[in-house]
């Protein structure tokens, strides 16, 4: 059995079509053909139903590739392992995280302190981070613990726990001038909230499940244009005081949720088996520093 027929045999499987996968794998139709019947002839037993040009796979088939998926994915991290560190690529920390607004000022810090390290980031929505391959792609996954169940084999650490969710509205709005409110007392209102997937979008709508109604969402769109519409008067949103804190506000006005139902949480989460070069063990040290001593108490309005 060779590695060139697993990689021919998982194309062919997400693909179904034996002469598009070829042409994708730059062989010949029938040399493709002739690889997987070889492999069922070694195991065997048949892996796919052919009706008509299409190649479905059996039960057998979807047992195989489950099997060999993970390996083949340990085989090229592997390879891209070995490659980084003997072509000395220290320098580059890859990062993926799900609410790349409140981070990016502390990326830009750990720049600016290691000038020498790059960082190569991906906003990722929720949908996106329950990827087996995940890990094997990036050093470390940022994100809230409510988006997604962590694997076993994966480490974290909590970069902060005390952000808490804060009322989002235009400076002529009759609630503007107060400290806290109860989100009850807007739960008739409309509101702008991100678009579905993204982080911050579960956590609108945990915390107004936790209030006890469904939001009236009028619109649903992306970050900067969620804070222009509450300007415009559409509607409230909801954010976090963190968000507040970074100055990605403007000039709405952020009130505190009383009783708060939830807070946000985030933390970095990494495989303690993928090796960790000069960029990404200095990565690690210096964000989970960086939050240690962060409070949110503190912001006025």
């Amino acid at each position: 059995m060779e590695l060139s027929q697993l990689r021919y045999f998982k194309a062919l499987a997400e693909n179904g079509n034996l002469t598009k996968t070829a042409s994708k794998l730059y062989i010949s139709p029938p040399a493709l053909s002739t690889s997987i019947s070889n492999l069922e002839k070694e195991l065997g037993i048949s892996l796919f139903d052919r009706v008509g040009r299409r190649m479905y796979l059996n039960s057998s088939g979807i047992l195989f590739l489950k099997r060999i998926d993970n390996a083949l994915s340990a085989l090229d991290y592997a390879k891209a392992e070995v490659m980084e560190i003997g072509m000395k690529k220290e320098s580059t920390v890859y990062v993926a995280s799900t609410s790349p607004n409140v981070f990016q000022n502390a990326f830009l810090s750990f720049w600016q302190e290691n000038p020498n390290y790059k960082i190569s980031h991906e906003s990722l929505r929720i949908n996106q981070i329950n990827c087996k391959d995940l890990f094997y792609k990036y050093d470390f996954l940022i994100a809230s613990p409510m988006d997604f169940i962590c694997p076993q084999n994966i480490s974290s650490q909590v970069l902060y726990d005390s952000d808490y969710a804060v009322l989002v509205v235009n400076p002529a709005h009759p609630l503007a001038n107060l400290n806290q409110v109860c989100l009850r007392e807007v739960k008739n209102q409309p509101f702008i909230a991100l678009s579905p997937q993204y982080s911050s979008r579960h956590f609108f709508d945990v915390v107004c499940h936790k209030a006890g109604f469904i939001p009236h969402v009028i619109m649903e769109c992306d970050y900067s244009m969620r804070f222009n519409m509450v300007m415009a008067g559409a509607g409230n949103t909801i954010a976090t005081a963190h968000t507040k804190l970074l100055g990605h506000l403007g000039n709405a006005v952020a009130i505190k949720i009383n009783p708060p139902f939830v807070h946000r949480v985030q933390c970095i989460f990494w495989d303690k088996t993928r090796h960790q070069n000069q960029a990404a063990s200095a990565f690690l040290s210096y964000i989970t520093e960086y939050f240690k001593n962060m409070s949110f108490e503190t912001l006025g309005n």
